[in-house]
């Protein structure tokens, strides 16, 4: 069985329990997600199956979007509700909270849209010296993270609650951006701290939150219930560039056999979706006039 399944993964699971679930209800055991959720994060999940899971790491090399909240006024360890609160350095920080408004929000927001560097949270997953960033902090350790580029294409303030400051926003941002370390920087620029109090993602590897099915809904179903949800495997290569070959060249490419053939109009190094007859049949790249086969669907 060969496809993708978008779930809606809820509140307080990780995104290896929603596995776990499915090869429960399905019986299939060859099945990994894409783009790792956090336990308090909610949202869209896409879940390989079958030969769909040799697509996993191109899948997870596009954009994002996410729905977030954001608490002024508390600064956390994790750069979110659920961490521990450190002592404020803000000066003012009730005149400040008090004088927060809409405008001021969107404004200050606008400033992370376009290029950026950005340094991920001691509480993430990045590697330091063959470690788990998280691991380190946990244990008490100092964790160093160099800041990296990350583009945030769009961010739009939804609302502000001037009771409960509190206010929500749409991002769409590229892949390892980290929604809690703006919210974080959001609270440095505003002078009065905040940190993340929910997160939805949206939209990930071209699948959005409408096309998802809860997992919840998934546990009450049957394995050809949930099966019949399967999104075909070519709508995970997304705006990957594409190619269609001939029968006999499908022939040779199928055995593994690199081709010689022109390659105007493609990005030298970068993938491609290779189809015969209409179906997805591997990844390739063309490395000058060669096009090298990455992965084979046999």
């Amino acid at each position: 069985m060969d496809g993708i399944l978008v779930i809606n993964k809820p509140v307080g699971y990780t995104s290896h329990d929603c596995i776990a679930i499915l090869r429960g209800i399905t019986g299939i055991r060859k099945m990994g997600h894409t783009g790792t959720l956090d336990p308090n994060a909610t949202g869209v999940l896409p879940v390989c199956l079958g030969k769909a899971t040799k697509l996993i790491e191109y899948m997870d090399s596009g954009s994002k979007s996410y729905r977030a909240k954001v608490l002024f006024g508390k600064v956390t360890d994790t750069q979110d509700i659920w961490g521990t609160e450190i002592e404020s350095h803000y000066e003012n920080l009730t005149e400040r909270l008090t004088e927060l408004d809409t405008e001021k929000i969107q404004v200050a927001l606008k400033k992370f849209e376009g290029e950026t560097e950005q340094v991920p949270p001691a509480y993430s997953a990045v590697f330091v010296d063959g470690r788990r960033a998280y691991d380190i902090a946990r244990s008490g350790g100092k964790v160093d993270l160099k800041s990296r580029k990350v583009t945030i294409y769009s961010v739009e303030l939804l609302g502000f609650d001037a009771e409960k400051k509190e206010a929500e926003f749409e991002v769409k941002c590229s892949r390892g951006t980290y929604v809690r370390t703006i919210c974080n920087d959001l609270g440095e620029i505003l002078g009065c701290g905040a940190c993340l109090s929910a997160l939805e993602r949206t939209e990930a590897c071209g699948f959005k939150i409408d096309e998802a099915l809860d997992l919840e809904d998934a546990r009450k179903m049957t394995a050809n219930e949930v099966l019949s949800g399967l999104y075909p495997i070519e709508r995970a290569i997304g705006e990957m560039q594409k190619l269609t070959l001939s029968e006999k060249n499908a022939r040779f490419y199928l055995n593994g056999m690199t081709l010689k053939m022109n390659p105007s109009g493609y990005i030298q190094n970068d993938p491609i979706a290779i189809f015969y007859n209409g179906e997805l049949i591997g990844i390739s790249k063309f490395v000058k006039d060669s096009l090298k086969p990455v992965k084979v669907f046999s």
